[in-house]
């Protein structure tokens, strides 16, 4: 039920400090395909260049929820948006008129309707050691 990502997002031996993000993911409807997640250290990324991607395979996914670790990560102020990639193509799908047809997600589990949430509603400060966040996901009609 844990995966662990130890990925830096700049050189720690440089700055002496360093911070654990454990995500619980709840929400997730799909056993298939992979969560992808972006996450942002600035407004201009936000939502569409993160600072670093991570992909995770659904291999831990219990009753809809998986938990994962972004390891080694710098102290700061940052935001998260997630896909549930189902069919595994790297990117959102749609249906008609631009409605997500996969599930999406943001930290601040901030609720954007069809447009995205702007930076500021979804960062978020994560403090040296360790730290937690719950992002629920969010899709549009009926599970199928």
């Amino acid at each position: 039920m844990l995966l662990l990502a130890s990925m830096s997002l700049m050189p720690l031996a440089m700055s002496g400090q360093s911070a654990t993000l454990t995500i619980e993911i709840t929400k997730i409807r799909f056993e298939k395909g992979w969560i992808r997640l972006g996450l942002y250290n600035h407004p201009d990324q936000f939502p569409v260049n993160p600072s670093r991607t991570y992909d995770f395979r659904k291999t831990s996914l219990k009753d809809g929820m998986m938990e994962i670790i972004l390891d080694d990560i710098l102290p700061g102020t940052y935001a998260i948006s997630l896909l549930d990639d189902v069919n595994g193509n790297d990117q959102m799908d749609y249906k008609l008129v631009k409605i997500p047809g996969e599930g999406f997600g943001f930290s601040n589990n901030i609720k954007p309707g069809l447009k995205h949430p702007p930076y500021d509603q979804c960062s978020f400060l994560i403090p040296e050691g360790q730290y937690r966040i719950r992002i629920e996901m969010q899709y549009f009609g009926k599970k199928t």
